[in-house]
């Protein structure tokens, strides 16, 4: 464990790292020992031999169907993509998720700090009265509880309360923060810290915050509009599956006339539904990751935050495709 923490600090290693690594690998993993040659089945075939009427065994190798041996690699290649993209899909839904849940417990750490400026404590003395445990409860920031306990020991130790706040800023990573704490810190280095200062860094904070929701409401409605698209493809698939293609190709293979040329001059052994099938299936796959990746940069802003939606969304067309295109 020691070890790990200094290979964290010495090569500024995150945990995002170690996730994406160890799910690529798995995933490397799968897919090799899909295409391993496998060992060959036998199975024992007993012959009659007329002339000394004994009787013999011979040992037949049994060769899978092309066709089938490619539906599985598919389906393998689809299996390590989402072992590949999955746990970081959640470490960055769940990254995300707390980093909203500091900058909201920070507008009310700020909101209380302002009171306690205005109540006459210093700064630093503020910072330590918010880390009581008695406060915390009340004022509801648990999620930042671990990090303004650290701060109330570097206080007790002497920090500086520029550092208290750049420190507590950087381990919360997220950049709103670290752009309101720069302007306090810059303020303090002033001397011009007082209850105005922080107040108004709370209440701007909070309206900054009001806006970001804003927008990712009125965004919403595009991820809606991918994920039907999603569903119209499959739709569209479905009923070319069922109903067009089949009735086109016994259309075709009838004009051929058992020559082995159709018609329209193509060859009727080249035409096959489980070569549309497999076509099919391989673009819904396809659409269903790049819609997830455009979803993230839509609604976000950053395409790693749609893999979540990817993952989604290839989980929905596999599980879809199981019914009516993979046999």
């Amino acid at each position: 464990m020691i070890n790990l923490e200094k290979l964290y600090v010495r090569y500024n290693l995150k945990r995002e790292h170690f996730i994406i690594l160890l799910s690529v690998l798995a995933a490397i993993i799968l897919i090799a020992v899909s295409i391993l040659p496998a060992g060959q089945e036998k199975q024992a075939k007993i012959e009659y031999t007329p002339e000394d009427g004994s009787v013999q065994e011979k040992n037949l190798t049994i060769k899978p169907a092309p066709v089938e041996k490619r539906n599985n690699l598919d389906q393998t290649i689809i299996f390590a993509v989402l072992i590949a993209i999955t746990p970081y899909s959640i470490e960055v839904f769940l990254a995300n998720r707390r980093t909203k849940r500091y900058e909201e417990e920070f507008v009310g750490f700020l909101y209380e700090l302002s009171e306690l400026l205005r109540g006459g404590l210093d700064p630093l003395g503020a910072i330590k009265e918010i880390a009581s445990p008695a406060l915390q409860s009340e004022r509801s920031l648990q999620a930042l509880s671990p990090h303004l306990q650290k701060a109330a020991a570097q206080i007790g130790w002497g920090v500086s309360f520029d550092d208290v706040i750049s420190t507590m800023a950087e381990a919360l990573k997220s950049p709103l923060i670290s752009k309101y704490s720069y302007l306090i810190v810059q303020a303090s280095r002033l001397g011009a810290i007082n209850t105005a200062i922080i107040l108004k860094s709370a209440d701007d904070l909070e309206k900054t915050m009001q806006l970001e929701r804003e927008k990712e409401a009125a965004l919403k409605e595009y991820l809606l509009i991918i994920y039907a698209a999603q569903f119209i493809l499959i739709g569209l698939i479905f009923m070319l599956n069922t109903t067009l293609l089949p009735s086109i190709l016994d259309m075709m293979a009838a004009s051929a006339g058992g020559k082995g040329v159709t018609g329209f001059g193509i060859s009727s052994s080249a035409l096959n539904m489980t070569k549309f099938r497999t076509g099919f299936f391989h673009v819904i796959m396809i659409n269903a990751f790049a819609s997830g990746i455009i979803a993230g940069q839509l609604t976000e802003g950053k395409a790693r935050h749609g893999l979540k939606h990817s993952v989604i969304l290839m989980i929905l067309g596999y599980s879809i495709s199981l019914a009516f295109l993979i046999k």
